[in-house]
Order: structure tokens, then sequence, then C-alpha cells
């Protein structure tokens, strides 16, 4: 399916990795790991996967793997703990985004020692088990730009010092989005290459977002990378109480992990990514019954980042077996195949925000009608400025509707001039890329202001702060004596909730139409009821085609760097 690159293997095509060294049985040659990344680029090659004429096949699979030949794990505290660190950098960074994005880390406070709502709360039994995990930093998660090479560079030095200021780590876990992007390179991989070198016998973890698009070399740093079941992931809290006991084990040397990649360049946008609806809503179950073999210690089908235009675009299966490298390379093509084979029963959004607002609006149910705007999706790196939905909403005469939200800090320098109560004319969003849409001429009344600050109740990360700046309320006149509630913010965070506008004051419980700039996250909290009770129940949901740089409609964009030929943009 293209060019690959992978490190270079030994004649039995694998790789040999314990904690602190990298064996080549042939040679018996031993290199050490800090000397590992400083030879990392030398020992590339590049191979062509073989592939039949009109077949739709491919011979993708990568193996590596990781043995460990140091003695039996001993902790050195009295309390017998082992003491794991936890590192959260989730980074969407998307290629066709024109602003670059800064990543600023903050050490977690020593006084505080776990997550808001405690980190075992959503980890239970990992402290009975004689692990103690601790976070280290304050959790990223943000989506935007690639990543200024700059801010990454000062991000990396400040990780190592708030890594050495622990006494004592005997493994460390990364949650990830498999996506980070500095200067065209994969964030992930130059993360865990420093982390490796400066910390060489430190056991790593990772734990990927459901878009994660990783490259080969990463596997050859630690084996031990997992995902979720379920897209969005909403079971996010149990598998990474899975990675824990994992590299427990690993640590322990109970297990010496192998991973398997198989790869299909298959573009799935994000809107398409559930396994709340056919053909994927049967892939957690089978995934989980995968993962009853003794055998195999995780398995995940990463949907992957159309928005990331980069080689490695795809979906990827990525089995992680105890040394059983043959039934990890069976297991991982027959899941591959099962997704591929999948393709023509994928529901791709077809409404137009239009058409899905006029459907809302004949809404005769209890609960409300849920719109996401897939165009100008925050959670996959747009800028929350686009103006379709606004301009929709207005035009039909919506009522009883709430759009949230649009990030313009033009606008809010205006609102903070007039002030809470006043009338209000301006134009709104639309104001640094157009490909969203133009700004749009309203008029209408402050009803409040906020200082932007919320904590998120959606399962896909409950309890963090966010802080979308100096935020507002305003009630905007529409068409046939209608009225729209729009959250306008000074920037973009994820706008997959009603978080913000719940802080602003906004009853969200009367609306009978709620529009939100969100491709799939949204569908975290909207249909669950095991996990907790959302402030309102939509009673369907609907996914809008809209403009900009989340579209489902991959013809907008054009490709440079993924690998052709590419599903949905070339036959088969």
């Amino acid at each position: 399916n293209g060019t690959h690159t992978v490190r270079k293997r030994d004649s039995a095509g694998k790789h040999h990795l314990h904690s602190n060294r990298l064996h080549n049985e042939d040679t018996s040659q031993v290199v050490s790991r800090a000397t590992h990344s400083r030879l990392f680029q030398a020992s590339f090659l590049t191979f062509r996967c073989p592939r039949s004429p009109g077949s739709a096949s491919h011979d993708n699979t990568v193996i590596i793997t990781h043995r460990a030949e140091a003695p039996p794990f001993s902790p050195q505290r009295s309390e017998g703990l082992m003491r794991i660190g936890f590192v959260s950098i989730r980074h969407r960074s998307n290629t066709f985004a024109r602003q670059r994005t800064s990543l600023v880390l903050s050490a977690w406070p020593h006084d505080n020692q776990r997550l808001h709502g405690g980190t075992n709360a959503i980890l239970p039994g990992v402290e009975s088990d004689g692990i103690e995990l601790v976070p280290l930093v304050i959790p990223v998660h943000s989506a935007g730009g690639p990543i200024e090479l700059e801010s990454f560079s000062t991000l990396l030095p400040e990780l190592e010092a708030i890594l050495e200021q622990q006494e004592s780590l005997d493994g460390l876990i990364v949650e990830v989005s498999g996506t980070l992007l500095v200067e065209g390179h994969s964030g992930e991989l130059l993360l865990l290459r420093r982390l490796v070198e400066r910390f060489p016998s430190l056991f790593v973890g990772i734990l990927a977002d459901q878009v994660a698009q990783l490259p080969e070399a990463v596997f050859g740093l630690t084996p031990l990378v997992l995902g979720p079941h379920h897209w969005p992931g909403i079971d996010r809290a149990q598998r990474l109480a899975l990675l824990v006991r994992l590299l427990a084990r690993w640590i322990r040397r109970e297990i010496a992990p192998v991973a398997t990649l198989e790869r299909r360049t298959m573009l799935l946008p994000l809107a398409t990514q559930r396994t709340d609806c056919p053909p994927f809503d049967e892939l957690p179950r089978l995934l989980a019954a995968v993962e009853q073999n003794p055998a195999i210690l995780a398995v995940t089908v990463f949907a992957g980042f159309p928005y990331a235009d980069v080689a490695e675009a795809g979906m990827t299966v990525v089995v992680v077996t105890d040394a059983a490298a043959e039934l990890g390379k069976t297991t991982a093509r027959q899941l591959a195949d099962f997704v591929w084979d999948s393709r023509e029963e994928i529901a791709w959004p077809t409404l137009t925000i239009e058409e899905a607002i006029h459907q809302a609006m004949q809404n005769e149910s209890t609960g409300p009608h849920l719109i996401l705007d897939t165009g100008d999706a925050t959670e996959a790196g747009a800028p929350g400025e686009g103006t379709a939905a606004l301009w929709a909403a207005l035009d039909l005469g919506a009522k009883q509707a709430l759009l949230s939200a649009i990030a313009d800090p033009q606008a809010i320098e205006i609102v903070l001039h007039h002030g809470v109560g006043t009338p209000i004319e301006l134009e709104l969003g639309g104001k640094t890329d157009h490909r969203q849409g133009y700004p749009i001429p309203v008029r209408g009344i402050v009803r409040r202001i906020g200082c932007g600050q919320y904590r998120r109740w959606s399962p896909l990360a409950g309890g963090q702060l966010l802080d979308a700046g100096p935020s507002a309320w305003l009630e905007i006149e529409g068409r046939y004596d209608s009225h729209l509630d729009v959250v306008v913010t000074t920037r973009p965070v994820p706008f997959d909730e009603l978080g913000l506008a719940r802080a602003l004051g906004i009853d969200v419980a009367t609306k009978r139409i709620i529009i939100l700039k969100s491709a799939v996250d949204a569908l975290a909290w909207c249909h669950q009821r095991e996990l907790f009770t959302p402030p309102v129940r939509p009673a369907k949901v609907l996914q809008a085609v809209t403009p900009g740089i989340t579209t489902p409609d991959l013809a907008f964009f054009s490709y440079r760097s993924v690998k052709r030929p590419a599903w949905p943009l070339d036959a088969y």
C-alpha cells in the first residue's frame, strides 16, 4: 500500500528491546538505550509492501518485540508500592489549520496528588493492587494547527524537569492523541525518543486517542500501546486501568509484550467514527472478545485522523501479545479486514445545515434535537468561528434554539464595551478563515458575560478545567420574530458539550434545538445512561455537513502526503 518506513530489523524480522538495552540476537550486539536515540535515524530503511494488482488486501503487518531480561522487580520503598507516573498531552493537529499552536505544560500541584475527582475514583482497585498512579502534569487536551517548534522545544525540558523531581518512578504512562505534529514530524515520536534517552530504565506505556495514527518507530520504543474500544472513547477510564495493570506486569517481568500493527489507507472522517450505530457497533464487543485470549494483552482499532495530511494517515490495528507475534499478526489482519470490508456500509452525514435545522423545527418529541456542525468542529482543530449554522438558524427563524459556540475575540471586545443588558449590533464570526463562512451582521441583546472558565462534564474529560477566555451569552434576533441564543468566546475550546452555556446561565433544558460545533465527541454524553445523567437528553442527533476544515467531505482537501490509493478518495 505504498512506501513505509520502519526500523531496521534483524534477519528474523524482529526487534528485541528491554528496559535499558537493545538486543540484536543475530550479531549479539548490545546498544544502550542512551545511544539508541542518537543512532535512531541511521537505523531506518524503506521498503515497498507487495500488493497484487486490483487487490484491496495489504501486507502491512509490522511486528516489534520487546523482551525484559533485567532482574525481577523489587521496589525500593518501604511501603512496597509500585509508582507509575501519569502524563496527559493530547493535542490533535489539523494540518489544514492556518494557525500554529503553542502548548503550555504545568506541573501537577504537589499538595494534590490526584486528578480532579480522584485518580483512583476512575481506576478502581489500582491502589489495592500495590500500584500508585502519580499525576505529573495538568492534563493538556486541545486541538488546532501543528505545534510551533519553539513551543515544543520548551515543553520537552520542562517535562524532563518534572520527572527528575520525582524521587522514584517504576513506570510512566503517557496519554496522547496520536496526531500531535511538530514541523511535519510526529510529536509523540519526538517526545518518546527524548524520554527513552533521558530515562533509559523507565518502562513506558502509551494510551492513545481513537484518532491515533502513530509512526511505526513509536512501537520500536515501547510496544505497550493501546486505546479505546468505543468511538468516541467513553471507555477511557477502563482502558487506562488496563494499561496500568499491563505496565505493572511488564515491570515485574511477568509478560514480554509484542506489538503487531496492520494498516489500511482508509480515511474515516471524524463524523463517521461511531460505535453507536452500524457498521462499527459490533466493534467494542468484538475487541473485548479477542482480549479474552490470555496470550493477547490488548487490541485496539485506531480510526485515524484524515485532517492530518501525513504518510501514516489511515486506520491502524494494534495487537499487543505476550510473546505471540504470529497470533498478533493473524489477529491484526482479521480485524483490519473486518473494518475494511465494512467500508461501504458506513453511514456518511448527508444533511445540509438548513435541512437539519428545518427537520429539528418539526420536532414534537419531549427532548431537543441536537445538531452537530461537523465542518467547524473544534475537537478536530477547526477555529470555531464558522457561521453556516448561525446564518441558517437566523434565516429559518429557529425558535427556542441555542448555538454553542462561536469563537470571536473581536466580538467579545465589543460586548465588553457595551455591557450586560444593552442592545448590540456587530458582525459575528468568520473573521480569520473564510473556509468556515463569512462574518454575519447580527442585532440583539447581551444577556450575560462570564470569564469563560468551566469544568467539563463529558465522559471524555470529566472535571477538566477549560478556559475559553471572556465569553458572552447573546440573544440575537432572527426572522419571523425568532430569537437565537448564541455563546460567544474569546478562543476555541472543545464545543462538544453544554458546560459553558450552563456556566453563562442558559437554561439548556428549555431548548428545542441545540447546535454544537462538534463532529462526533458530543455523542459521548448524549447517549449515555449508565455513566452519568446529562443536563438534557436529546431526542435525536443530526450530523450536518457544513463547510470547514473538519468537514466529512474529504474532496474538500488537497492531500500531498497521504499514501495513495486511499479510500474513499480513490477507486478500489
